[in-house]
């Protein structure tokens, strides 16, 4: 019997992790081809000289995390309902991943926006860094 209990919790728990998808594309256009901005996992404003994306996102609860690299020319065109907030009106990342920043890094080296959310009881967010190399992205649950 135990054993059972144990087999139906680890599938149960198994499940949950296999809602969670992770991605990656080595420029903008190969996540556009892969149907990633339809589908609404990457932003539509996701500019076209955008490399080295890494994409999760959890099929359940709609909670996304998406990192790329710019390069330093080129500048973003957020969408226009953006604004610029302080770090410490964001919500966390959910999912987190190792190419994430952490917490000290974020707070250090990117700004930040906060944007309309997309989907209800959502917040939506994207952190630029300083040196406008690097773009986050991410929508989270509401407080």
């Amino acid at each position: 019997m135990r054993f059972v209990l144990v087999a139906v919790s680890c599938l149960w728990l198994s499940a949950c992790a296999w809602e969670t998808l992770d991605s990656s594309y080595a420029k903008a256009q190969d996540a556009i081809d892969a149907g990633m901005v339809r589908k609404g996992w990457i932003p539509a404003w996701i500019p076209a000289e955008a490399t080295d994306l890494r994409e999760v996102h959890n099929l359940d609860s709609n909670v996304s995390e998406l990192s790329f690299a710019m390069p330093r020319a080129s500048r973003i065109r957020l969408s226009p309902d953006c604004k610029s907030i302080p770090y410490s009106e964001t919500e966390p990342a959910w999912i987190g991943r190792a190419w994430w920043p952490d917490e000290d890094a974020l707070q250090r080296s990117y700004v930040f926006f906060e944007c309309r959310a997309d989907v209800a009881h959502h917040s939506r967010f994207v952190a630029i860094s300083k040196g406008g190399d690097r773009v986050l992205h991410w929508r989270t649950y509401a407080r």
